[in-house]
């Protein structure tokens, strides 16, 4: 079965191409400054208490970890600063609760929640209406290389032409693909704070999706039982008399 050859108007460049991809900058523009407008909260006191937690909880991990190459004294003044039982760490009231705990008993986290939403769900619907009323249906380029027909719905979505040759693709492809691929760059302007299409297409589905978030009590639980366990042991003991032998032992050979 032979494809059709087609010539592309240079009219398709000029109407469709780069309004198309200008449309698509400026939407994406858009977004991302609503997107930091409705997420942008002042650091709190509360979320300074919640970091200190979760710091506090790794470095705790890591004292555990390497408990045997401190001295005695060191070991017992780090256990006693996350165990003691008025004054230590993981004894007091934590301020991080789960995710289900905190939907529960803080209205305005449900609110942010619809505000990042409908700050990325409304924009992507203008732009799907808009995309398919004024570029749908135009043949925008060909890549340089051969495809099997599977890539067919993927490449030439708004064009329903079985002769057409699958390395030509549509407008409406072109729109999916610049709008994933995106990413990319606009992080390199907006760093950390870029909204990542993919990510919340899942949490709109799943609003549990990204975890249960930290659970402090159960944290600080556990902590609690791992420095309860086991028995000190420090490497180092006798290190200096073994030193001061070896040092003998070779000055009696020389």
């Amino acid at each position: 079965m032979g494809y059709h050859e087609l010539v592309l108007d240079s009219n398709v460049r000029d109407w469709v191409f780069i309004p198309l991809t200008l449309f698509i900058v400026l939407m994406k523009l858009l977004m991302q400054y609503a997107h930091q407008m409705t997420s942008a909260a002042p650091v709190t006191t509360k979320v300074l208490a919640e970091i200190q937690e979760q710091q506090g909880v790794t470095r705790s991990q890591r004292i555990r970890a390497a408990a045997n190459w401190l001295p005695e004294s060191a070991f017992r003044m780090r256990k006693e600063f996350f165990t003691e039982k008025e004054s230590g760490v993981f004894n007091k009231e934590p301020c991080t609760r789960p995710m289900h705990e905190t939907m529960a008993t803080d209205p305005s986290f449900m609110v942010d929640m619809m505000k990042k939403n409908l700050t990325g769900m409304l924009p992507q619907i203008v732009m799907g209406a808009a995309v398919s009323f004024f570029f749908s249906g135009f043949v925008m380029g060909k890549v340089p290389f051969g495809l099997s027909p599977r890539f067919r719905p993927m490449l030439q979505r708004g064009v329903d032409l079985s002769s057409l040759d699958v390395s030509y693709f549509t407008s409406l492809s072109y729109y999916f693909a610049l709008l994933f691929a995106s990413r990319g760059p606009f992080s390199l302007v907006f760093r950390e704070n870029t909204l990542d299409e993919t990510e919340m297409m899942k949490r709109q589905m799943n609003p549990m999706a990204g975890g249960a978030g930290f659970d402090a009590k159960a944290a600080f639980k556990t902590e609690l039982q791992g420095w309860g366990a086991g028995e000190h042991e420090w490497t180092l003991l006798g290190a200096e008399d073994a030193a001061l032998a070896v040092l003998k032992a070779n000055a009696q050979r020389s």
